[in-house]
């Protein structure tokens, strides 16, 4: 019985020994993988961003939760659960696009995507109240304009990407 336990610790230990090294041989791989982003963000711009995003956020939110309350959603969860949801479309379709295709086609897209998604939020029971009327697709649209489009301004009134840094080569 000896033997078998100590042979089983040594197993142990050349698997963990392996997978250690495994491990540090990816990490020194990494370099020749990866890719550089040659914007670079301006740190001080960088609170001037998270201000503008955040209420330009809210401004759409807020938007579109005012055109959803004659329907009888509530409001502050309607409104939570709106802004989520914006935060979750500007991450997961929007940046990740925004390179790739061209404005004058993702924004229709967006608009499009958050009239899909106001539509499916105000379906959940816990945002509606006991007056509820449910939301047309007309109006998850028009809601959806209205919202994009306040957002848009406020963030094209509020700067104009000042917190991007296109750094140039050479001597200057």
């Amino acid at each position: 019985r000896g033997l078998s336990r100590e042979s089983a610790v040594a197993q142990l230990f050349s698997l963990a020994v392996m997978r250690a090294r495994l491990f540090i041989l990816a990490w020194l791989l990494m370099p020749l993988i990866a890719r550089a982003n040659p914007v670079q963000v301006n740190g001080q711009s960088l609170i001037a961003f998270g201000i503008v995003a955040f209420w330009a956020l809210v401004v759409e939110s807020g938007i579109v939760t005012l055109a959803m309350v004659s329907t009888g959603v509530l409001v502050v969860p309607a409104f939570i659960t709106l802004t989520l949801a914006n935060v979750a479309l500007f991450l997961f379709a929007f940046l990740p696009l925004t390179g790739r295709v061209s404005l004058w086609f993702l924004e229709p897209g967006v608009v499009l995507a958050d009239a899909v998604l106001i539509k499916l939020v105000t379906s959940a029971p816990f945002l509606q109240g006991s007056g509820f009327l449910g939301v047309s697709w007309r109006r998850a649209f028009m809601a959806s304009l209205l919202g994009n489009t306040a957002s848009f301004f406020v963030g094209v009134m509020a700067s104009g990407a000042p917190w991007i840094v296109h750094e140039k080569g050479g001597l200057e």
